[in-house]
């Protein structure tokens, strides 16, 4: 599945996702990367399965690969994204795929060990934007000291403190999970996706509460949702056009929902992001759609972190 926020480069030469950005909504997704949100200004809601996060400035939460998770943010905020794929560490390190780390830096007074990530994070955002000569090798580089550090200082021994979906598990939520993506613009009931895996209705919305960590109905909503912000990003679209072409079966539903999870209403959330987005059209950075931090304003912020990181270090 493709979301807003891994829309991001990645090639053989810069092995990773990274992106310095403001989220909105990311429906409950997964994938085969180790991700890391690193929070720098706002605050964010964080779902990792059952569990949810408050994340606020200066926050780090890894998420383990496979791990289903979404995010929601109701004001302005500003998340340094990393997502490191376990093919990249498997060329080092070939036991990645059974390992598993905690690093929640919220719940901790000691914060050392996460400085030291931050501080890297922040670095590696800086070479990427800043491209200099043979910023490729420096990029593997910090990649790798990363990576050390993780398996190093928050590897868990005990692997009953996390768990994580298994291969099998995986193929049927994301046949079920594709569904939906495909579909969502359609009605869609629990009963034909329990038809579709050969489950019952009951058995298929238990395993799904506890797969994705939210019942069917939250989980379509919020793929829903998603597409509808993008709508309002993206068209001039009347919002009842809008909430029609993203599967709501009702305009109030619609305002409803929006207003719960952003607190504001679907026109006046268009209105405020137009002023934000219009304000830094003049130095927008090209290729990254619905993002609105210019490029020089990144830097300038980056620097900022990176000379406060060096002091604690």
């Amino acid at each position: 599945m493709k979301y807003p926020y891994e829309s991001v480069i990645i090639n053989e030469e810069v092995p990773m996702l990274m992106l310095m950005t403001s989220v909105r909504y990311v429906a409950m997704h997964w994938h085969d990367r180790i991700e890391f949100l690193f929070v720098l200004r706002g605050k964010i809601q964080v779902f990792v399965g059952t569990e949810e996060y408050a994340l606020k400035e200066n926050d780090l939460l890894l998420i383990n690969s496979n791990e289903v998770h979404g995010v929601e943010a109701s004001e302005d905020n500003r998340v340094l994204l990393l997502q490191i794929p376990l093919s990249f560490v498997e060329k080092w390190y070939q036991n990645i795929e059974v390992e598993l780390f905690h690093c929640q830096s919220f719940l901790e007074k000691e914060q050392g060990r996460y400085n030291h990530i931050r501080f890297l994070m922040v670095l590696l955002m800086l070479t990427l934007r800043k491209k200099e000569l043979g910023y490729e090798i420096k990029i593997h580089s910090l990649l790798l000291d990363i990576v050390y550090h993780l398996i190093s200082k928050f590897r868990v021994t005990n692997h009953k403190q996390i768990t994580r979906n298994s291969i099998k598990d995986i193929e049927r939520l994301t046949r079920i999970t594709n569904f939906i993506q495909m579909n969502y613009m359609h009605p869609i009931t629990l009963n034909e996706i329990a038809e579709n895996e050969g489950l019952t209705v009951p058995y298929l919305s238990r395993y799904f509460q506890q797969h994705i960590g939210q019942p069917f109905v939250k989980y379509l909503n919020g793929i829903r949702l998603e597409q509808a912000v993008k709508y309002l990003l993206e068209n001039n679209w009347p919002v009842i056009q809008i909430a029609m072409e993203s599967g709501f079966s009702s305009l109030n539903t619609f305002h409803k929902l929006f207003k719960e999870t952003f607190h504001t209403t679907p026109y006046q959330f268009r209105k405020n992001q137009q002023k934000t987005f219009s304000h830094s059209l003049k130095n927008e950075v090209k290729g990254i759609e619905s993002y609105e931090y210019t490029e020089e304003d990144d830097l300038n912020e980056l620097e900022k972190y990176i000379q406060s990181l060096e002091i604690i270090n």
